[in-house]
């Protein structure tokens, strides 16, 4: 059956509006799109009020700092048998812990309660987003239409759908303005642009059926070219979101963002060119400014943090890979670049990448200063741990098995994100499994550096790491630096990597490395020709899964001030730290009874989910 004809089926009798119905009809779609942008700028404006209280509140009681980063041996003994004992609950609560406790119980019930639904989780503060975003734009759609007549709602839904165009491709986009002003990252945005996205093109076809249904004109039908381009920009936005489901995205991303890019470019065309017929293109036209500013933006930073004389020896345009386990590459950039810990960079690889321009995301591993609390060199090493998987990573990774230690082109566009401060807290808990370490190690690392400056009030991280025994070589040696840098700080380091393999062949080796009276470190009696082995003395060392209720209420229990839970790797992981700061443990009743308070940051595997 031909499209006319089934739409000649479905024809309904037509709406005749009298000319107060034309006058309405007109006044609401004005209505509802200021409405709409209200709303919107009012939850910026919310968030953006939320940063700056939040930036005073830390400014003027959060950064109480030691300015005498260095101590004494017997002063660091001393500390260290105080922190063993833990802080006293009194068991009676106190009136002056009420905004506290109050915070606690709202953190666990927006942040860390998740929602099973199915193809994965979500927590209630993403779902008040979600579904209230998608009830305002269908209460902004069906109100005021004289008992849901489709002739005042289907070029409403039109108008709503296309006039925030520029607001959904600002969430998608690494540099946007709403970045800026809320301090959220652009990856946890995307789910904001996803659900806006899809909430749009569900008001699209409403539009699409209600005209279909009620019959097109001599005017627009399908003779006339806008009309076909119209057709044609909602059929690419169709499948644009059918190619973005999880699913779709996480198993083959390189391809979902060939298509993505391809299709919504063909639907913005498609749209302007309908919409502007009948004198509405400049909904269009500002989301091909937006994306056109954050590539622009993009590119500048590209070619600035890869500056450099040219040549085949010059770093600037070349990485080291290397291969440091069975499937981890360790992928090194020499920069003159600055980032936060926490932060991460697109890296552009094209003797690897299918395509020479393919941006891939990773967690930068390194910090950009000293641990000895210096700045450092002006440049910088920038440091990926890659786990090879399968597409990118994959090749990334037979390339490193075949060459060994080599050298590849590279570029970098970074960085991006918005990663927490964590100077302000007393304890830091930072756990991670597998590839996951490439977010926590940073953490570790500047903390240790922040130590030595003076300039953080944390007096104890707990590192939690679960790997295989393999990896064992090279983050032994790493954490041992950062252990021996904390010395002589007030900063005590606790480390912990637990072997997750069927088996934890460790070998036997003398002590790397031992303390001196003073606190220096001095090396093991090794014959100097042999291989470097790794410094497993100044770690713990498990074999078996960590025991997360265990490692936070001994982290909380032991902290006589704020917590920070920093957790990143498999989705199990993190929704188990979640599940448990979200029990008793973290309670409004506990918090109110003398008990920390807890922050939880979570940074989620992959940058597509």
């Amino acid at each position: 059956m031909s499209w006319p004809a089934y739409v000649s089926r479905l024809h309904i009798r037509a709406y005749q509006p009298t000319a107060a119905d034309k006058v309405l009809k007109a006044t609401q779609q004005k209505k509802a799109i200021k409405e709409l942008w209200l709303i919107i700028s009012a939850i910026l404006a919310f968030l953006l009020l939320v940063r700056l209280v939040r930036f005073i509140l830390t400014s003027l009681f959060g950064r109480r700092l030691s300015h005498s980063p260095a101590c004494t041996p017997t002063e660091k003994s001393e500390k260290n048998s105080l922190e063993l004992v833990l802080p006293g609950r009194t068991g009676r609560a106190s009136w002056r812990r009420i905004p506290a406790a109050l915070a606690s119980g709202f953190r666990i019930v927006a942040f860390r309660a998740q929602v099973p639904l199915g193809i994965g989780s979500a927590s209630i503060i993403e779902l008040v987003f979600i579904c209230g975003y998608i009830a305002t734009m269908l209460s902004l759609t069906l109100t005021n239409t004289k008992d849901l007549q489709y002739w005042f709602f289907e070029d409403r839904a039109a108008h709503l759908a296309s006039c925030q165009l520029p607001f959904i491709v600002a969430l998608a986009g690494k540099n946007n303005i709403i970045s800026w002003l809320t301090g959220i990252g652009h990856e946890k945005l995307n789910i904001l642009h996803r659900a806006a996205a899809r909430t749009c093109l569900i008001l699209l076809w409403i539009h699409a059926l209600s005209r279909a249904i009620s019959g097109l004109s001599e005017r627009t039908d399908f003779s006339h070219g806008w009309m076909r381009w119209g057709a044609t920009g909602l059929v690419a936005f169709t499948l644009a979101t059918i190619l973005g489901v999880r699913f779709i995205r996480n198993a083959f991303f390189e391809f979902f963002l060939l298509t993505h890019i391809l299709l919504v470019g063909i639907f913005i065309i498609g749209g302007y060119i309908h919409a502007r017929e009948l004198g509405f293109g400049d909904y269009f036209w500002p989301a091909l400014v937006v994306w056109a500013f954050d590539r622009v933006l993009r590119t500048t930073r590209l070619v600035w943090n890869n500056r450099g004389k040219g040549g085949t020896a010059h770093e600037h345009g070349s990485a080291t890979v290397e291969l440091v386990s069975s499937d981890t590459i360790r992928m090194t950039l020499r920069r003159k670049m600055n980032w936060l810990p926490g932060q991460h960079a697109y890296v552009i690889l094209p003797t690897v990448s299918d395509m020479p321009t393919e941006a891939h995301p990773f967690t930068i591993a390194s910090i950009p200063r000293a641990l000895d609390g210096s700045d450092g060199t002006t440049e910088k090493d920038v440091v990926f741990l890659i786990r090879g998987r399968s597409g990118f990573t994959g090749r990334l990774r037979e390339h490193a098995s075949r060459h060994g230690i080599c050298r590849v082109p590279a570029f970098i566009d970074g960085p991006y994100g918005c990663p927490p401060d964590l100077t302000g807290f007393t304890t830091c808990i930072l756990v991670a499994g597998g590839s996951g370490v490439s977010y926590t190690l940073p953490l570790l690392l500047n903390l240790v550096h922040n130590a030595r400056a003076g300039s953080s009030r944390v007096r104890r991280v707990v590192f939690v790491w679960a790997a295989n025994a393999d990896h064992l070589r090279w983050i032994s040696k790493t954490l041992s630096e950062a252990i021996a840098a904390a010395q002589s700080t007030e900063l005590v380091v606790d480390p912990a990597v637990y072997i997750t393999g069927p088996t934890c062949a460790i070998p036997e080796i003398p002590r790397a490395s031992s303390a001196t009276s003073d606190g220096s470190s001095t090396p093991s009696e090794v014959d100097e020709g042999d291989k470097e082995l790794p410094l497993y003395s100044s770690l713990k060392i498990v074999h078996g899964r960590p025991s997360i209720r265990r490692i936070l209420q001994e982290g909380i229990d032991g902290s006589t001030g704020p917590v920070s839970v920093d957790v990143s790797g498999p989705s199990a992981l993190t929704q188990s730290v979640s599940h448990m700061l979200a029990s008793k443990l973290t309670s409004p009743t506990s918090v109110l009874k003398g008990a920390p308070s807890v922050i939880l940051h979570v940074e989620t595997f992959g940058m597509s989910k």
